[in-house]
This record gives C-alpha cells, structure tokens and sequence, in this order.
C-alpha cells in the first residue's frame, strides 16, 4: 500500500475528518463522494492499494489490481475527506489502508473529529431515513443526544470493514470519532436518500452548507432502473 502525495498540506488549525466508503446500499461512499463534489475541495493525496489477492484477466491479459483512495482537502470548513469507489474485502489490507490513512492526516494537522458514515439495514423502513449514530468515546455521546441522533440499536454488536473499522482505529491514535448510520431498505442497490440524510445530520453538526437535492435526482435514477429491470423480467428480457 502506497501513499501518493499530490499537493504538500500543514493544517495550523484542528481539522475535521470526514472518512466513508461504499457499503450497504453504497452509502457511505455516497456521502464522502457528494462532499468531495460538491464542496470546493483539492485532490491532495491518493492512497494506492494492489493487495488484492486475486487479478484481473480480459482478453488473454492478466493485470493487477489497483484500488486508488483518494484525499481531498476542503479550505472553508477545514475538512479532510477519504473517499473511494470500493474497499478492501481482506481484513489486513483494511487495517493497512486505516493505519496509513490516519498516519497521513496525524503528520499533517491536529486532529479535531473524525466522521465516519454507512448504510443501516432496517427491511421495514416507512418514510424518509432516520439517522442513527455511534461513537467511541463515551464523552460525545452528548453530542448525539444534543441533536436528537439516536443511537444503532443494541442489536448491533459488530460494526464491519471500513466505516465502522477506521473508528476503533482512530482510538488507537487518540481521535474522537462519530459513526452516522442512515437507515436503508435493502442492500444491494444505491441509497442516495439514507446519504442525504445524513449530509443533513453532518451539516447541522458541523455547521456545513449543503445542497443534497442532487441525491433527490440520484434517488429518482434508482427507481427508474428499477422500474425497467421489473418490466424487462416480466417478458424474459
């Protein structure tokens, strides 16, 4: 795993971590890829994974496999973000990809909070996702409470790969961290509304300005693809 440094960075001030990727319903990588986009942000650094233990093969052509995290740096807000289109499947290349990324941001800057994100599977949701919060130092959990965030229920006892990982690991160097959990229906299809949900959560925290009605449009897309892959299935196509 390689660190790939894109724009050199000496942050004076504490900064905000914002660090999610793909998941269920593919929100967490929902939330930190509509951040990096839509907020004024610099692509600093990129953190190169090829640990796969497998390759890709097309057309008599066997490659490795490289996954590409990238950093960006937002200036208003003081913000890191870590995001990505995947993550890692092997539990070593995970906790490699934790520990480098948070060496990097540790180097460069205080660190005030970290925020992780992810999808909440609750198969009987009805109206707009809640969103539900965790944290790994018992002193923050006012910090929920003060904005009406419930707590992931306690029959969740694991919190799996990275969103829930990079949260123990940045005990580990001394950082706070708050997980927002959005709930979501079902699994394998994007839930663009579970990441607006919490893009509201996160602004009301933090004091962001955000414009989510791109998620409203994301949202719509899943339908429609949806409503097509029904139709198709209903004649054979």
């Amino acid at each position: 795993m390689n660190l790939d440094i894109k724009k050199e960075l000496t942050l004076d001030k504490k900064t905000l971590i914002i660090a999610s990727l793909p998941d269920m319903g593919s929100v967490g990588g929902l939330v930190s890829s509509f951040l990096c986009n839509s907020l004024s942000t610099v692509h600093v650094a990129s953190i190169l994974s090829n640990e796969k233990p497998w390759a890709s093969y097309s057309d008599g052509i066997v490659k490795n496999i490289i996954d590409t995290y990238k950093i960006h740096y937002n200036e208003k807000y003081n913000m890191i973000i870590l995001t990505g289109t995947t993550q890692p499947q092997e539990s070593l290349e995970l906790k490699e990809l934790c520990y480098t990324f948070l060496d990097y941001i540790h180097k460069i800057s205080d660190i005030r909070l970290l925020y992780s994100s992810g999808g909440y599977l609750k198969t009987n949701l009805t109206g707009a996702p809640k969103v539900c919060g965790v944290v790994n130092n018992e002193k923050l959990k006012y910090v929920l409470k003060n904005a009406g965030i419930e707590f992931v229920g306690n029959e969740i006892t694991t919190i799996t790969w990275f969103n829930g990982v990079i949260l123990g690991t940045a005990l580990e160097y001394g950082i706070d961290g708050i997980g927002l959990f959005g709930e979501i229906p079902e699994s394998n299809l994007p839930q663009p509304l579970a990441a607006k949900s919490i893009l509201h959560a996160l602004a009301n925290l933090e004091k962001i300005d955000l414009d989510t009605k791109s998620l409203d449009k994301e949202y719509e897309k899943v339908l429609e693809s949806r409503y097509k892959e029904k139709e198709s299935s209903k004649f054979g196509g």
